[in-house]
């Protein structure tokens, strides 16, 4: 056993003295005067700051180390942060966040504001778009008033080519419409004529000179019917029936009492409407023997009656006669009356 002890250790002498060392230290620098010593010029050694557990030069706050507890380079402004600059502070109270409430509050104020102005301009305008609207109405108020003068033209078309609508058709309410000039002329007719309307029944009727094919005084009279049949009104067959009764009158039928069927001078079937037939004949009016022309003619369910007379003021009725023409200007007659049906 040395004098060091068991373990062979070195002499425990910090200061160095007879163990060949120099007089260092065995693990380190002095652990004397912290601030070094004459040889070192007051200087703490390499490796070790002055105070145990210090960073040393190459621990400062440039190498990740802690920063100084002094005042940095620009003076006492408290600690820095990284790069220099003092750390952000922190809010001091809550008053930024009821500033910030209220801002919200106050912009939720102003887009309601904002949405109720927009509301009463759009009502505003909806009023005014109204009136505005009103013109086109006028506008249209007299385009309207064109077809309605076109309408007689349109009235007046069927009367000159016979053109009708769909059955079943009603009464003409204006039955005297049938007395185009033409009838007027031909039958020497004095005025317009007067008319008489019922539910199933129209008719016009008018008084006129005598034609030339009679030299005695006297006057005509003409007469233009439009019928629906009383047991169904929009039933061909039974306007058919109807036409039926009315000739086997006229040609001095066995319930006749006003003709004769030995008086019968035309009974002729005409191609008018769906059925059409002129009769001839006289008629007994007082006991005096009148001449007369009846055409009837059927359009599906209506019934259209033309009757022309002759009568005398002087008493002599048997100068009466009718004229040569007189087939022509009754199917002349009852065109017109049937161009008028569904006007």
């Amino acid at each position: 056993m040395s004098e060091n002890g068991p373990y062979n250790q070195p002499p425990q002498n910090p200061y160095g003295g007879g163990d060949g060392t120099g007089g260092q230290p065995p693990y380190g620098p002095p652990q004397g005067n912290p601030y070094g010593d004459a040889a070192t010029g007051g200087q703490p050694g390499y490796g070790q700051g002055p105070y145990p557990g210090a960073p040393g030069p190459d621990q400062g706050m440039y190498a990740g180390g802690q920063p100084p507890y002094g005042p940095g380079p620009g003076g006492p402004v408290g600690p820095v942060g990284p790069g220099g600059y003092p750390p952000a502070q922190p809010p001091q109270g809550g008053g930024g966040s009821k500033a910030g409430t209220w801002v919200v509050i106050g912009g939720f104020g102003i887009i309601i504001v904002l949405v109720i102005a927009v509301v009463v301009m759009l009502v505003t305008n909806g009023n005014d778009g109204g009136e505005i609207a009103s013109g086109p109405d006028e506008s249209s108020e007299v385009v309207e008033e064109e077809p309605a003068e076109e309408e007689p033209a349109e009235e007046e078309t069927p009367a000159s080519n016979g053109t009708l609508g769909d059955p079943p058709h009603a009464l003409p309410t204006e039955p005297c419409e049938a007395f185009t000039d033409q009838v007027q002329t031909d039958f020497v007719l004095r005025d317009s004529g007067s008319k008489y309307v019922s539910d199933n029944t129209s008719s016009c009727s008018n008084l006129g000179d005598l034609p030339d094919s009679s030299p005695t005084e006297g006057f005509g009279s003409l007469e233009v019917g439009f019928k629906l049949p009383y047991s169904a009104s929009d039933s061909p067959e039974a306007a058919s029936e109807d036409i039926e009764y009315t000739l086997e009158r006229v040609r001095g039928g066995a319930e006749s009492d006003r003709y004769d069927a030995d008086d019968v001078e035309v009974d002729e079937e005409l191609e008018i409407g769906s059925e059409a037939y002129l009769v001839i004949t006289k008629t007994d009016l007082l006991g005096d023997k009148l001449p007369e022309a009846s055409l009837l003619l059927r359009q599906d369910n209506l019934i259209i009656s033309v009757t022309y007379y002759l009568d005398t003021t002087s008493g002599d009725h048997e100068d009466l006669a009718l004229p040569d023409n007189t087939q022509d200007i009754m199917v002349n007659a009852a065109n017109e009356a049937l161009a008028i049906v569904g006007g």
